[in-house]
């Protein structure tokens, strides 16, 4: 399948999300700022980074498994964590009974899904918890086929503390305050982040990394 279409809509979600931040980010560096001003800025500065962070990896995650869909290939052809969502239902219910004639016939319930076309709704691969946390992204990097990259994982402090921490703060009332230079490290680091997983998201759809 043509991955243009996924790679346009990815595209188009990325640059409204940078044009929104830059514009954030030009208005907390204003050369002569009312102290006042400047702190309402970068406390909504805060909350609005941990917004596009959670937004595309949601929305971005989503839309790979959506092109996934549209590719309409069979089950068994997959890797594993596509096939463990699409036979997820089945799982569940192995949980109600151990008996063994029960079990066997969810075993062949399996194997018969397996050789289904692929079809599952993004939320079954794709959920962000309550916060999108560096645990919470991972799992759902490795619950749609891919990797966690070197820098993820050299992030993670970043996200946890930095993003994650800080906007919880704020939205939860805590009277914390921020200075430009602040804000501009977290906007940055999340333009670095949403910029490595969209070239990922990409590649991987190019590249077929779906595929077993």
């Amino acid at each position: 399948m043509d991955p243009s279409r996924f790679i346009e809509a990815i595209d188009r979600q990325l640059a409204r999300r940078k044009v929104e931040l830059s514009t954030l980010l030009l208005m907390v560096k204003d050369e002569n700022p009312d102290p006042s001003r400047l702190n309402c800025l970068a406390r909504s500065a805060v909350v609005l980074t941990y917004a596009h962070w959670e937004g595309f990896v949601k929305q971005g995650s989503s839309e790979y498994v959506k092109h996934v869909n549209d590719a309409k290939i069979k089950v068994s052809e997959l890797k594993l964590p596509f096939q463990a969502a699409h036979v997820s239902s089945a799982f569940k219910r192995a949980k109600e009974s151990e008996k063994a004639q029960y079990l066997g016939s969810l075993l062949e319930e399996i194997d018969r899904r397996r050789g289904e076309v692929f079809s599952i709704s993004p939320e079954k691969c794709v959920d962000t918890e309550s916060n999108l946390s560096s645990r919470v992204f991972f799992e759902i990097v490795k619950g749609i086929g891919l990797d966690v990259l070197p820098l993820y994982e050299m992030r993670r402090a970043f996200i946890d503390q930095r993003l994650v921490l800080a906007r919880n703060g704020v939205a939860h009332g805590q009277l914390l305050s921020f200075d430009a230079l602040d804000v501009e490290d977290r906007i940055k680091g999340t333009l670095k982040l949403i910029d490595a997983y969209a070239d990922q998201l990409k590649d991987a759809a190019v590249k077929r990394y779906f595929m077993k």
